[in-house]
């Protein structure tokens, strides 16, 4: 598993990227030409600090740069710039006065400010819900968020979610703390409260228990995070957690092994590395990204501390073999500890995101160890278009673009149970999705996957998704 995930990083293939989107409004003679990079400007920006945006140009004023390499750096400006998050649209001009180049950059900005309306599902996913309809089951509130508090790429979000289950929460990330722009950290924390809890998975569908009277499950957190992000496109992260967890007596008569006590606190810490080399990370055509992580639950604080270590690893590529011919795989693996039996609330397996294959929507494959390949196929049946709204006046939202990619894929998993297989035949065997996709990308990183799968068990489904598969 992990020896192919190696192999694929070190046969990375090289890139050519597409600078279509780079106007030149004058040209010098030969490629080799070394050029001055002289004045660049910024327009558009009404919220976002120009800091923000220097921080992500590969070059700078003053700098002696060949001309086509030059080109390349703003491919890769403009590409930094659009993944950040901040911007609909991103366009970078050069004007060539003798051997100087000045540059202007143009953003058009995203609506920042966010007061977004809850309604959401008490279950994994929206096709875990919509097999059994229950209406009951909706939560609803409000998540108050900003995307670019302060101009400064801060995100700030604070949670207020009433209905099924009762969420109070706030979190606060700050990319940048120094003045170097290279370290940040994040805020959180929260109560959460739940009517039903999952206390047993039996036949590889959760098992839950609904509480006549009061919360089955009530749990607070905390979290403390630092960022370190020295280059363009590498993250690394530490992060340390709290978490209190308490459960109705009752749980515990319906799984003896649900845990060993009713109320659970422990710390976690954990590491994760990011390199990130794609084109466009809400749906990637282009590139590559590489993650690994490691998590330790429970430090040993408490009486009947949480004791386990996950480490998790994940590698995709995306190619584009012909044309409008796309082709992209993710290697994905985990391994855990528990020692002992960890407790059913903190179980982790196939079936939750981002674990998941395609076809098995509906099932989760509780386990210690799990290995997942995927991948897509894809035709672009419409190029990103732009296009303009002309009865919206603003142009945060008037200027849009819509993407189309019909797709095949394959998906395939294990996963390694030693504890609760003979209730989860799913477990211990090779498991595969394949099918058909339809999928629309727009602006706000908005995609709508719309996916006919068959899988090992000779089950049919239509499904829908609201992320890139891969």
């Amino acid at each position: 598993m992990f020896r192919l995930s190696t192999i694929s990083f070190l046969l990375l293939l090289v890139f050519n990227l597409n600078s279509n989107n780079i106007n030149a409004e004058t040209q010098l003679g030969g490629n080799d030409t070394v050029v001055m990079v002289g004045e660049i400007t910024i327009t558009g920006n009404k919220v976002t600090k120009d800091r923000i945006i220097f921080r992500e140009l590969e070059f700078s004023s003053g700098s002696s740069i060949e001309l086509s390499k030059l080109d390349s750096l703003m491919v890769k400006s403009q590409q930094n710039l659009i993944n950040r998050s901040l911007f609909n649209f991103v366009t970078l001009k050069k004007v060539t006065i003798n051997d100087t180049v000045n540059v202007n950059i143009n953003v058009v900005e995203r609506w920042y400010f966010w007061p977004i309306p809850i309604i959401q599902f008490a279950d994994r996913n929206i096709n875990a819900w919509l097999n059994k309809k229950d209406f009951s089951r909706v939560n609803y509130g409000v998540n108050l968020r900003v995307d670019n508090f302060r101009g400064l790429m801060e995100k700030l979000n604070i949670i207020i979610q009433l209905g099924y289950d009762l969420v109070l929460g706030a979190r606060w990330s700050i990319p940048y703390l120094t003045k170097n722009q290279v370290l940040g950290m994040e805020l959180g924390g929260g109560i959460q409260l739940n009517h039903t809890v999952a206390y047993k998975t039996v036949e590889n569908k959760e098992q839950f228990y609904h509480s006549p009277s009061g919360y089955a499950q009530q749990n607070i957190y905390g979290k403390i995070g630092l960022t370190f992000r020295p280059g363009f496109n590498y993250l690394h992260s530490f992060n340390a957690g709290y978490n209190n967890y308490m459960f109705q007596d009752t749980i515990f008569n319906l799984n003896p092994n649900f845990g060993e006590e009713k109320n659970y606190s422990y710390f976690s810490i954990s590491y994760s590395f990011k390199l990130d080399q794609r084109d466009y990370k809400p749906y990637p055509l282009k590139g590559y990204y590489f993650e690994t992580s490691i998590t330790k639950y429970g430090l040993g604080m408490f009486n009947g501390d949480v004791d386990n270590t996950s480490l998790n690893i994940s590698f995709d590529q995306y190619l584009n073999i012909y044309k409008k011919l796309y082709f992209g795989y993710n290697v994905r693996g985990k391994l855990s500890t528990e020692k002992p039996m960890l407790p059913y609330f903190i179980k982790s397996g196939l079936g939750y995101y981002p674990n998941n294959i395609r076809g098995y929507e509906l099932y989760v494959v509780d386990g210690q160890q799990i290995a997942i390949f995927k991948s897509n196929l894809k035709y672009e049946i419409i190029p990103k278009t732009k296009f303009n709204i002309k009865w919206i006046k603003s142009t945060k939202f008037s200027e849009s673009f819509l993407s189309i990619y019909a797709n095949i894929f394959f998906d395939l998993a294990y996963v390694n149970d030693v504890n609760t297989a003979e209730l989860n035949p799913l477990s211990n065997q090779f498991l595969f999705g394949t099918g058909l996709g339809l999928d629309f990308i727009t602006y706000y990183d908005l995609v709508l996957r719309l996916e006919l799968s068959y899988n090992k068990q000779k089950e049919i489904g239509f499904y829908i998704g609201f992320v890139a598969p891969i």
